[in-house]
Formats: C-alpha cells, sequence, structure tokens
C-alpha cells in the first residue's frame, strides 16, 4: 500500500478519535526523525568543509551550504527509523553517505518502510541564502560609470527560477548619482552582449542591480513596485533578489531590474527612427525624463522652469526633438490654461489622465523625496497617443527615508505641490478621480502591501545576515538615514509603521 503524506492536518481530522467531547490525534511517527538527513562534510570533499544538518517540516526537507560556490551534486546521509526502509530517487535505490544526486532542483526521496508503507519526502538544497546567486567575472575593476569592462554573468538559479542561457558575455559599469559617489556598495548596469532572458523575465541587453545600500530595509524599490503593479502603473518595472559575487567576492544583496527603455518588455511603444520627421510617425515614441542634475544636449526647460531630458530616441533629429518639446509646452500650457479642465480643450487633451493619477498615488504614498520634480520621473508619448508617466522609478529614499527634507514624515503633501500636479487638482473631476482610485488602491494594493513587507522579511532574512556582516552599518548612520536601529528587524518595522502612518494621514486628506 502506498500512502502520501500531504496534511498533517487532514490527518488529524481522519485519525483522530474522540474521548470525553475532545479530540486526541494518535502519534503518527515520520520515517525520518528531525535532525536526521545531513550533507557531511567527509562524504562531500573539496565541496563543504562543516556538516549541514537538513531540517524537516512534514515531508519537506531543506539545507543551506556555506559560501557562494555552486554545489549541486552532493552525497546526503541519513537515519531512518526503520532500518529496513528503502530509499529510492527516481526509482534507483540510495545508499546513505554513498548515493550522490543533483539538487540543481528539488529530489524527491521515496522512502518504503519493511510495512510497506511509502512516503515522499522532497530535498531541497539551496547554495548560501537560498537567492539566486550572480556570479560576475570582470576583465578588470569596475570603478566608471561611464566606461564599460567586460566580462560574463554566470547565474545559480538555486533552483527557483529557470534560466534558459548561462555563461552570459556582457559589459558592466557604475550607474547612478548619489549612490555611486557616495555608498561603497556600488549600482551596477550590465549590458549583454545579446539579448537574454533572466530569470524569466523577457529578454533584454540591458540591465540593472540595484545596491540599496542606503535603504536598510533593503526592499522599499521592491515594495513600491509592488504597489505599482496594483495600480497597473504603466511600465512598472520588476525587482527579483539576488547575491552578487563579482571575481569570487561576494558584494552583497542586490536587487535585479529592467532598465528603464523603449523595448517590447519594458517602456512598450513604438520606437521612433531617424527618418520619422512627419505625421504621424514623427508623433512617437518618446521616453522623457526630468531631472534636475542632467546636464545633455537633448534636455530644454518648460516655461515653469522644468527641465526634461528626451532619453529616447537617443540619436534625435532636430524635427523630432522641435515636435516634442513644443508637445511638452502645450501640454504645460494648457494644463494652466484658464479653460484647463474643459474636457475637450484643456489638459486632458495632451495627458492621460489615468497614467498621472497612478504613478502620483504610488508616489505619494510613499512620499518619495526626488518625485517632487527633481530626478527620476519618466514620461512617454506614444505614436498618436498622449503624454503619460512611468515607470515609477526610484524609491530608495523614499517612505520616510531621508534626513534634509519634510520627506521624512509621513504627513503632509508631497508630490501633489509641484507645479504641475497642484493645478491639476484644482480641477473637481481630476480629484474626484484620485480620490476613487484611493479607495481602490486602500482596498486592494494596500493590504497586498503589508503582506508583502512581512513576506520580503522573512524571505530576505538569511540574505540580510550575509549583507550586513558584508556591509556592517545596521548601527551606523548612512546618508540620509533619519534614524539608526540597530539591526534588520528594526529596520522593516519602521519602514511598515511609517507607511501605516502615511496611509492613515492620505486618508484623511484625500
Amino acid at each position: 500500500m502506498k500512502r502520501h503524506i500531504t496534511s498533517v492536518c487532514f490527518l488529524l481530522l481522519v485519525f483522530g478519535c474522540k474521548k470525553d467531547s475532545v479530540i486526541i490525534p494518535p502519534v503518527i511517527e515520520p520515517v525520518v526523525s528531525k535532525f536526521e538527513f545531513k550533507i557531511e562534510a567527509a562524504k562531500n570533499p573539496d565541496q563543504i568543509f562543516t556538516d549541514v544538518i537538513l531540517t524537516i517540516e512534514g515531508t519537506r526537507i531543506k539545507g543551506y551550504t556555506p559560501g557562494t560556490k555552486s554545489l549541486h551534486q552532493l552525497i546526503l546521509s541519513y537515519k531512518l527509523k526503520d532500518n529496513a526502509s528503502i530509499v529510492k530517487v527516481n526509482g534507483v535505490v540510495q545508499k546513505s553517505g554513498v548515493t550522490s544526486n543533483d539538487f540543481s532542483k528539488p529530489v524527491i526521496y521515496s522512502i518504503t518502510d519493511s510495512k510497506g508503507s511509502t512516503t515522499d519526502y522532497t530535498v531541497s538544497i539551496f547554495n548560501f541564502t537560498g537567492l539566486p546567486i550572480f556570479n560576475l567575472t570582470t576583465s578588470g575593476p569596475v570603478v566608471s560609470k561611464d566606461d564599460y569592462v567586460t566580462g560574463t554573468l554566470n547565474i545559480n538559479t538555486n533552483g527557483i527560477y529557470e534560466q534558459e542561457t548561462n555563461d552570459i558575455a556582457l559589459q558592466i559599469k557604475g550607474r547612478g548619482n548619489s549612490t555611486w559617489v557616495l555608498h561603497p556598495k556600488k549600482p551596477y548596469r550590465l549590458k549583454f552582449n545579446s539579448k537574454a532572458k533572466v530569470l524569466g523575465l523577457p529578454a533584454a541587453k540591458n540591465w540593472v542591480l540595484l545596491a540599496n545600500y542606503s535603504d536598510k530595509t533593503l526592499m522599499r524599490n521592491y515594495i513600491a513596485d509592488g504597489v505599482a503593479q496594483s495600480l497597473n502603473g504603466d511600465f512598472t518595472p520588476h525587482g527579483i533578489f539576488v547575491e552578487v559575487v563579482m571575481n569570487g567576492t561576494y558584494v552583497g544583496n542586490y536587487m535585479l531590474t529592467e532598465q528603464v527603455e523603449v523595448n517590447p518588455g519594458r517602456v512598450n511603444i513604438t520606437e521612433i527612427k531617424s527618418g520619422d520627421n512627419a505625421d504621424p510617425n514623427i508623433t512617437g515614441g518618446y521616453l522623457l525624463e526630468l531631472d534636475q542634475r542632467q546636464e545633455d544636449e537633448n534636455r530644454f526647460t518648460t516655461n515653469a522652469k522644468l527641465p526634461f531630458t528626451v532619453k529616447e530616441p537617443g540619436s534625435i533629429t532636430p524635427a523630432q526633438m522641435a515636435y516634442i518639446k513644443t508637445y511638452i509646452q502645450d501640454t504645460e500650457n494648457a494644463i494652466f490654461a484658464p479653460n484647463f479642465a474643459d474636457p475637450v480643450n484643456g489638459y486632458a487633451r495632451y495627458i492621460n489622465t489615468d497614467s498621472f493619477i497612478n504613478w502620483f498615488l504610488v508616489n505619494e504614498l510613499f512620499k518619495n523625496q526626488d518625485a517632487a520634480n527633481f530626478s527620476s520621473m519618466f514620461y512617454y508619448k506614444d505614436r498618436g497617443g498622449k503624454l503619460g508617466m512611468g515607470p515609477a522609478w526610484d524609491f530608495d529614499l523614499g517612505a520616510g527615508n531621508v534626513d534634509y527634507s519634510d520627506a521624512t514624515k509621513p504627513d503632509g503633501w508631497w508630490v501633489r505641490t509641484g507645479p504641475w500636479f497642484s493645478r491639476l487638482f484644482q480641477d473637481a473631476a481630476f480629484a474626484a478621480k484620485v480620490k476613487a482610485r484611493w479607495q481602490f488602491l486602500k482596498a486592494n494594493g494596500i493590504p497586498a502591501m503589508y503582506k508583502n513587507i512581512d513576506q520580503t522579511q522573512a524571505y530576505l532574512t538569511l540574505s540580510a545576515h550575509e549583507n550586513f556582516s558584508t556591509w556592517n552599518i545596521l548601527d551606523t548612520y548612512v546618508w540620509p538615514n533619519p534614524v539608526v536601529l540597530g539591526s534588520y528587524p528594526r529596520e522593516v518595522a519602521q519602514l511598515k509603521a511609517w507607511l501605516t502612518q502615511r496611509v492613515a494621514w492620505l486618508d484623511s486628506n484625500l
């Protein structure tokens, strides 16, 4: 008889017995006892240098090998309660301390006791913290955010993602502004020689590794992206936490995400060509960024002193530059015109109102420091379409993680005080749409946000320990932290408490 234990609760309900109106479950002896599965260093020479004890939870067994080395072909040792038990993997009889298996994916151990009863155990062996490990090998040190260094990327998925292509040839350089200049843990830009999928994300050449050095929760960008996705924000990027090893040295926990660029899997708008200089082709698509710091030949400033840089097309023609500059100024003029609220001839003629509102809500919720007309504010205009906002980007200084402005406080307006948004809110119809969208977010995205924070903290526990062992900053001020809390759980609790207060304030004031 073959018996699969799939749920302890189910067994208690089925086999429990009644005595004096109290349900007394029977004692079910597992085939294996806790801590009786392990990876012995003596049986796995040149692989591990200390025994790894596996934990057993029901029919799931797991363990973590020390260090960042990719270890998959391993020999398990185990002691069973029933010495007559037969252990098989894929029908092959196993021998404790002798038989090797490939643990790049979970392995099913079928254990049949002397009575003929079989139980399946899923054994998962993770390397290091269990997160995917990015092994970067470069031809030299990465010391510039302007000049690329060649290299390769090998990805150990730890069995939790699919990865079709490996040993990816690439170029790598630094990225960011204050994050590159001020912090020792550097963010990076990856440029593959050929398009490739990474951990299931759509194929592309350009990728970003965010260091999140000043964000000691490691998750502000990730949580904000989740909120933007719950609003169906335009072109919201996806974040995947990874461990990064560069030239054999562990450099910390990073968040892999997509580069903001015109691409079918990213900012999915029509790619404008150099020959598109007349209607209708000249109308799109354009990707722009509002950034006070950039000095670029493709930069222009509106009458309201808002600096826009055309990110794409990179080689923009004079006619295209004249078109998009005029469109942005016409948009601003319409926003400040006496008839701005006219649904036909006012601002609605030029902007995608829903897109603006979704972008506004996630940035106002996080009171994102840079989103108050400073930097990393992306806009797009597709061919024949209106001006939209997205993707939402760069939240490491959001949710109170700043000590030099009122963005540190969970109360008060921030993004709304900007010239365009302050004017848009003077339209009762716009304000009503924001309120209705907030009610949707409050009922859906915000409960999911709190749950996501808790789940992410649990998921990153081991990784955070390794990251902050390498970067010992939990007891240290890092620009621009408003508080120094001394532990990873306290940092996450502070984030959650700040957002709880912020939600309450917004709910009272929208």
